[in-house]
């Protein structure tokens, strides 16, 4: 059965993996046209840019998946709730009526 935790889980993983790959993307092409250029200056600064803003952005991805994934759980496990408590409700209403 797909809740909608797992629906989420995937679809943050896939959108996480397509915005890495944007990223590794972007950054080898700009090193590629700064080696095609010949400066090695530019790559300098660049490099630090790379090494904090990949990381920082998987880390902030997958923080923010993290809690659309337990939000999605959240709005499964009330689902359960609500079914459990119109069962109870059905019960209670055939008692009464007894």
């Amino acid at each position: 059965m797909d809740t909608r935790a797992s629906k989420e889980r995937k679809f943050t993983e896939t959108m996480e993996k397509w915005i890495m790959y944007f990223m590794y993307l972007l950054f080898g092409g700009l090193f590629f046209l700064i080696s095609i250029q010949g400066s090695l200056s530019e790559g300098l600064i660049l490099l630090p840019i790379a090494l904090v803003s990949i990381p920082l952005t998987k880390w902030g991805m997958r923080w923010q998946n993290e809690r659309y994934i337990r939000s999605a759980q959240n709005q499964d496990d009330l689902e359960v709730v609500v079914n459990r408590l119109n069962e109870i409700e059905k019960r209670i209403s055939e008692l009464e009526d007894k």
